[in-house]
Formats: C-alpha cells, structure tokens, sequence
C-alpha cells in the first residue's frame, strides 16, 4: 500500500509538470507568433515605404531628366554629379564631358565669383536656396546669361544642391537696349544742357542787335553796316555749328538703335561720288583733297547711310586740323582680301597722351580747329561706333605738327 501512494503522487507531480511545460510551451509559441505578425507588419511598412521611394524617385527623375529647364545636381564642393539633357543642349556639352566637373570650369573668368558666392550661402550659411545671374561658357567659345536657382536637399548622409539653369540672354539683350536709350538720352540732354546753350544765346544775342540797328534811321544803318555784316555771319556759323550738333545726336541714337543694312557697294566709285561734296569743305581753306586708288573696283559689305558718316567725319576731321593751303589724301586699297582706307592729313597731329581717348563719347581729346572751328568730341566716336557694327577695325597714327594718320578695316 505504502508503494502503491507514492507512485500515485509521483504520477501527480508528473502531471503538473507537463501541464507547465505545456503552458510555457504555448506562451513562446504565441510570442513568437505576436514577434512574427509584427516582424511582418514591418516588412509590409518597408515594402511600402520602399514602394513609395520608388514612385518618387521615377517621378524626379521623370521631372529631371525630360524638363525643358536645364538642371543639375551638384555637390558642396561644386563638382556636378547628375545633368539633365535640356542642359547638355544649352551648353553644348555630353554628359560624360559634364559629369564630375566643377561648374566653375565653364563659368565665364569674370564670374567665377557668383559661384563662391552660391557656395557659401547654401553650404556655409546654411541657407535653403539661393539665386544668382551669372555667365557661363558654351564648348564653342561662345558665352550666355543664364538664372541659377539651387535648392538645398539630403540624400543619404551627403548634402547636395538641385540647380535649375535658365538662359537669360533675351532678356539682359532687352536690359542692355533700355540701358543704350538711356544713355542716350543722357548724352541728349548733356549736350543739350551745355554745347547747345551756347550757340542758342549767341543767335538771339546777334537777333536782338540786328533788330535794334535796323530799326534806326537809314544813315546810322550805313554806319554799322560792317558790324551788321559780322552779326549775320555769327548767325549763320552758330546755327551750322547747332545743327551739325544736332545731326550728330540724332546719329548715334540711330547708331545704336538700328541695325545694318549691308549692299554690296564699289567702294572706289562711292567714295568718288561723295569726294565732290567734301571738296567744297576743303577749299574753303585752300586744302588740296586727293584720292588714291588702282583704278580697280574694291567691294566691300557696308550700310551705305552709315558709311557717309564715317567719310564726312574722318574728312571734316582732317580739314580741321589742317592749317590753310595743307593737303589730304584719301588712299583705297585691298590687302590680303580685306579692305584698307586711309585718311592722312599734315595738320597739327595729335599729342601721345591724347590718343588712347580719342574714340571716346565727349573725348578729353577734343579741341578747336586751326581756324577756331568747334567740335563735339563725338565725329570719331560715331566713326568707332559704325567701323564696330561692320565688323571692322579703326585705329590712329599720329605725330604733333606732323599730322594724323586714320586708317580703317574692312573685312
């Protein structure tokens, strides 16, 4: 009996234990089933958020690839690490010859600075995004405008800037148009204000004496007849002078607001037939006029108004800083496929430190005439300004009480 109890409690004993192991046995399994659900919640949650990266990342770059905006991605360091198309057609460049380069190797030599300045900014300042006008390079040489706007954004443990490159040549063409009329109408209203008030005061000044005299009796008037002669002949020098001021401001507005209309001209025969007018202007101070040329007909590409210009200039030029009884002489030729004019007179020249002004708007280098003839200071700028808009080249020779030498270039 005493046996037969205890196996009985053994077995009892046995049973409890079981029944624990079971129990504890469940509580795992049910852990491990909560650990699993959740492990496979994550999972689903990472799939999803790596689902979403990817439409996102699709979608950028859809936006950064195919946009019509030129965009790049650079790092703080200025080294470009992705490019799009719309700027490899702006700047002329593959992406392979783009990629890993610093931007400031195409900036234009007097714009490297914009970029250091967009680098401090985003980078050191901290600032979200930052927006400068700048100049950039093209493979051929050629230079444009163009906005830049960088954004600053993370990806992974790097900070990178996402720049969007619009060319703004249009518009800064526009800018430096508004910029010339502006100008111009500061040289209207400088010359009005000064060269002139003078000639118009001397006009009604001359005006008001012939009035008062001739209203006197016949017998004065005979008296003063001299003087009355003198007065007219201020009149009629004062009002050339006011008018040629005039013509002038009106050309360089028109210089600079017109573009060329180039013909195919003889330069032979159209300097010929201007030569006969100009004449007039040189006899007045028994100067001999002479032109030079082979005979041959020398064409050249010229607007046929504008050029006038440029002769009557260099022409009255050289009949103004000639003494009486001087000679000038014109002289055509063509050098190497490109054409040469040269207008030489033996008047009083022009002093070394003068010449580097010379083709300057209101030049330092202006002076009166051998016969007190007044000047602007605008002939041989206008000349520049016409020779440029050819393409050609303008330049001086010259040596006091030797004469000047101008010579011009035409391709």
């Amino acid at each position: 009996m005493p046996n037969s109890k205890t196996n009985q409690k053994t077995s009892q004993a046995n049973s409890t234990s079981s029944e624990a192991e079971i129990l504890a046995l469940r509580k795992e399994i049910e852990q491990l089933r909560l650990e699993n659900a959740a492990a496979y919640e994550k999972l689903n949650t990472q799939q999803a958020i790596h689902k979403n990266f990817e439409v996102s990342h699709s979608r950028f770059e859809a936006i950064f690839y195919q946009s019509v905006l030129g965009q790049k991605i650079i790092s703080a360091d200025l080294k470009i690490t992705q490019v799009n198309e719309a700027l490899q057609r702006m700047m002329g460049y593959s992406k392979a010859e783009l990629i890993g380069t610093r931007i400031t190797e195409f900036a234009h030599p007097d714009f490297v600075l914009d970029w250091q300045a967009l680098q401090k900014k985003l980078w050191e300042e901290q600032i979200p995004s930052f927006q400068i006008e700048t100049c950039l390079l093209n493979k051929d040489g050629t230079s444009f405008w163009c906005r830049v706007t960088s954004i600053l954004f993370q990806d992974q443990d790097a900070t990178l800037g996402f720049t969007i490159v619009e060319n703004i040549d249009k518009r800064k063409l526009l800018e430096l148009e508004l910029k010339k009329l502006y100008d111009n109408q500061e040289t209207i209203m400088h010359m009005v204000a000064h060269d002139l008030k003078s000639p118009i005061n001397n006009i009604m000044m001359a005006a008001r004496f012939l009035k008062e005299n001739l209203e006197e009796s016949g017998e004065k008037r005979q008296e003063k007849a001299e003087q009355i002669l003198s007065y007219v002949n201020l009149i009629s020098e004062t009002s050339d002078r006011a008018l040629h001021l005039i013509s002038e401001l009106l050309l360089i507005g028109e210089i600079e607001s017109r573009y060329l209309t180039l013909e195919e001209t003889d330069l032979k025969d159209y300097i010929q037939l201007h030569l006969n007018s100009l004449r007039i202007v040189a006899e007045r101070k028994c100067i001999s006029l002479m032109f030079h040329h082979t005979g041959k007909p020398v064409f050249a590409a010229i607007d046929r108004d504008k050029f006038r210009w440029v002769l009557e200039n260099l022409l009255s030029n050289a009949v103004k800083f000639s003494q009486e009884n001087g000679q000038i002489s014109l002289t055509l030729k063509e050098v190497g496929g490109k054409k040469m004019l040269q207008v030489q007179d033996n008047g009083i020249g022009i002093p070394a430190e003068l010449l580097a002004t010379v083709f300057q708007k209101f030049t330092k280098a202006r002076r009166q005439g051998t016969n007190g003839e007044p000047t602007t200071g605008l002939g041989l700028y206008i000349v520049k300004q016409i020779i440029d808009e050819h393409k050609g080249r303008v330049w001086i020779e010259s040596q006091v009480d030797a004469g000047t030498s101008v010579f011009i270039e035409l391709p």
